[in-house]
């Protein structure tokens, strides 16, 4: 990723003068009509709601086998996390580079840049598989991360270009898009016997391939109509807005200013915790249901549910966000990790492990779309790539840790542990919420 950057800013000219001269003439137009300006924004809108469902129509396919593959290359059970732990690393070392990228660049070429690295790391697990190579699948695993960093930015891009008032539902939006791409990568799966036989590969390569075919397709929606670029609307944007200080146009914070402030604080908080919370739960729930006799069927049940209550409700999530605030929100995103974590803890019948699998989702979703809201919030337009990708490795980093240590804690404490990590996690978030929330760190600005 770093590299790409490297080679990306040696084209700096290029882009700015092409791409972005066309953008200029976009920005121009959006000017001479609000109409014009509406349309744009609901265009802009509707291709990272597609795109973003593409992506998420391609890794539901990899979710489903990179387990089998890591077990299956290595012959050791253990293995079934390795996958997803080198995602969050590639995931976290990424985040900044992105960020900067998309600040200097602009989003399109910033998530153009992030689709292409999905592909080499989908070509590099697909040619593991084939060959039979644990070190190349493990190698696509770290740059799928990679990706998955500019993947995530795009809730923010969404939001960045609506008024304050709809950022979250614009949130809320693109979340509830990985709502459409479960449903579409199920019924993908379906086809893989089919192109097995027709590609002659193995079918555990077949997602892989099919998730290039999609990455494709993303890139070039991207670069056709993602226009003008998001951050040239963003700036507009600002700089329309008479309340804001002219003198701060155009001058981005350090990181260090930005995360000493205590609102920001509050934000990474709140989605690094709750996803370290619910990945401890979600990484061993699988193996739980095995060991207690459930078929797999049951099982993968059990995650579409979790998956549903992760995304399905996302939009509602995103208004409910602009009706009554971020704060109230994410209080009640908290109380329902806790119910979870206790329906989970008392799980003795496959109805209250379904209902406790759920509240976890939903009680994350309204962590992370309220969390997301509050931190877009804070942040100007020059500076929101590399802010944004600070906090996405703040989280990825977060959430490594959770899939390493949900296999120790559930080994030795069983799932009723790993369900106490939840409650607990959720105090603490608790806690947090009642210090930084309070009016007065709310206004007060920077950490003193």
């Amino acid at each position: 990723m770093l590299v790409l950057c490297c080679i990306m800013r040696q084209t700096v000219s290029f882009e700015s003068l092409s791409s972005f001269s066309r953008d200029g003439r976009l920005l121009r137009i959006m000017s001479a009509t609000q109409n014009t300006d509406t349309a744009i924004v609901k265009r802009i809108t509707t291709i990272l709601f597609v795109t973003k469902s593409l992506h998420s129509t391609a890794i539901v396919g990899l979710l489903t086998v990179t387990p089998i593959i890591a077990v299956n290359l290595t012959g050791n059970d253990m293995a079934v996390g390795l996958p997803a732990t080198l995602v969050l690393i590639g995931r976290a070392m990424a985040a900044y580079p992105v960020g900067w990228l998309m600040d200097r660049l602009g989003r399109r070429l910033g998530l153009n840049v992030g689709f292409l690295v999905a592909i080499f790391g989908m070509s590099l697990g697909a040619m593991a598989v084939v060959n039979g190579l644990l070190w190349l699948f493990l190698s696509g695993s770290f740059f799928l991360g990679m990706s998955r960093s500019a993947v995530e930015q795009m809730r923010f891009i969404a939001a960045e270009v609506q008024p304050v008032g709809r950022r979250a539902q614009a949130i809320g939006l693109i979340a509830f898009s990985s709502t459409i791409g479960s449903l579409a990568g199920s019924l993908l799966m379906d086809t893989s016997p089919t192109l097995t036989v027709l590609l002659e590969v193995p079918i555990l390569a077949v997602p892989f391939i099919m998730a290039i075919g999609l990455m494709f397709v993303g890139i070039t929606l991207n670069q056709l109509f993602l226009r003008p670029d998001p951050l040239l609307i963003s700036r507009q944007m600002e700089a329309n807005n008479k309340q804001t200080d002219a003198e701060k146009i155009g001058r981005a914070r350090s990181m260090v200013q930005i995360f000493g402030q205590y609102p920001v604080i509050l934000a990474a908080s709140v989605m690094a915790i709750s996803w370290l919370g619910m990945t401890v739960v979600m990484q061993v729930t699988p193996l739980f249901m095995n060991y207690e006799g459930y078929d797999v069927p049951i099982i993968a049940r059990a995650v579409m549910i979790h998956s549903l209550g992760m995304f399905a409700f996302s939009s509602g999530t995103g208004w409910l966000t602009s009706r009554i605030g971020r704060l109230p929100v994410v209080a009640i995103g908290i109380v329902l990790l806790i119910v979870s974590g206790i329906s989970g803890y008392f799980a003795d019948t496959l109805i209250t492990l379904y209902i406790a699998v759920f509240l976890l989702g939903l009680g994350w979703n309204f962590c992370y779309i309220a969390g997301s809201a509050m931190l877009s919030d804070q942040l100007r337009p020059e500076e929101r790539g590399r802010a944004q990708g600070v906090s996405e490795a703040f989280i990825g980093v977060t959430a490594a840790i959770g899939s390493v240590t949900s296999g120790l804690v559930y080994a030795n404490y069983g799932y009723t542990g790993s369900n106490l990590i939840v409650i607990g996690l959720s105090v603490l978030l608790f806690v947090i919420l009642a210090f930084l929330g309070r009016p007065s760190m709310q206004t007060s600005g920077a950490v003193s």
